[in-house]
């Protein structure tokens, strides 16, 4: 930020006048920021969009700083914040790890897990989990970051509202029998169970109904 004024900066590559291939330092104007211009939050996502693609057009991704990669930002979590957490929370979030976010991220160096990473990752687990579970898979990469981000590591500003998830659409079907099903039930029963079910399949009664 600079006198209320938003700037990425970053190095790109240029054709110098002899030809060869050299490297210089940018400064992008992205806006004034407040209220006559943009939030230092829209700002930030401008910014974290443009270097997307400043990295895509130098065919690059953002190394792992030795010692901090997510890996390591899950070590320290586990190690500083894990152990103030109820068993059933920490147990929860241990499991999402294994099964889905160390397979993908564990590598990953914590600035690389980006809005376009991140939504990728989301759109996947989709495919295969419910939008609730989802939401808690992303829910512990985010407090694994933002323990990460307060300890001094370089991360990237991503939260829920950056991520589509779409919404749940599928109903579930309710399980009941079928009328040769219960047909065969009530003939095999014995009475008053006999009377008990012919009375609940022909009115209708489920558990729980009463009647005085």
């Amino acid at each position: 930020m600079d006198d209320r004024k938003a700037y990425s900066f970053y190095y790109e590559d240029f054709q110098q006048s002899d030809g060869a291939l050299g490297t210089r330092k940018v400064r992008h104007l992205i806006g004034p920021v407040g209220p006559s211009g943009i939030s230092e939050r829209a700002a930030r996502r401008e910014h974290d969009r443009i270097m997307q693609e400043v990295n895509r057009k130098r065919g690059s991704v953002p190394p792992a700083v030795k010692g901090k990669t997510f890996a390591d930002a899950v070590a320290a979590w586990r190690t500083a914040v894990a152990p103030n957490l109820s068993p059933s929370t920490v147990r929860q979030r241990e499991s999402y790890l294994r099964q889905h976010i160390l397979p993908r991220f564990k590598d990953s160096a914590p600035h690389s897990l980006d809005i376009s990473a991140v939504q990728q990752f989301a759109t996947d687990l989709r495919k295969k989990l419910s939008r609730k579970t989802v939401i808690n898979v992303l829910g512990t990469i985010f407090v694994i970051l933002d323990y990460a981000g307060r300890t001094g590591t370089l991360v990237s500003k991503v939260s829920f509202s950056d991520i589509k998830l779409g919404s749940d659409t599928a109903e579930t079907t309710a399980p009941f029998f079928t009328r040769d099903q219960a047909a065969r039930i009530i003939a095999a029963a014995k009475e008053p169970y006999k009377t008990m079910f012919a009375l609940a399949w022909t009115t209708g009664l489920r558990a729980g109904n009463s009647w005085r």
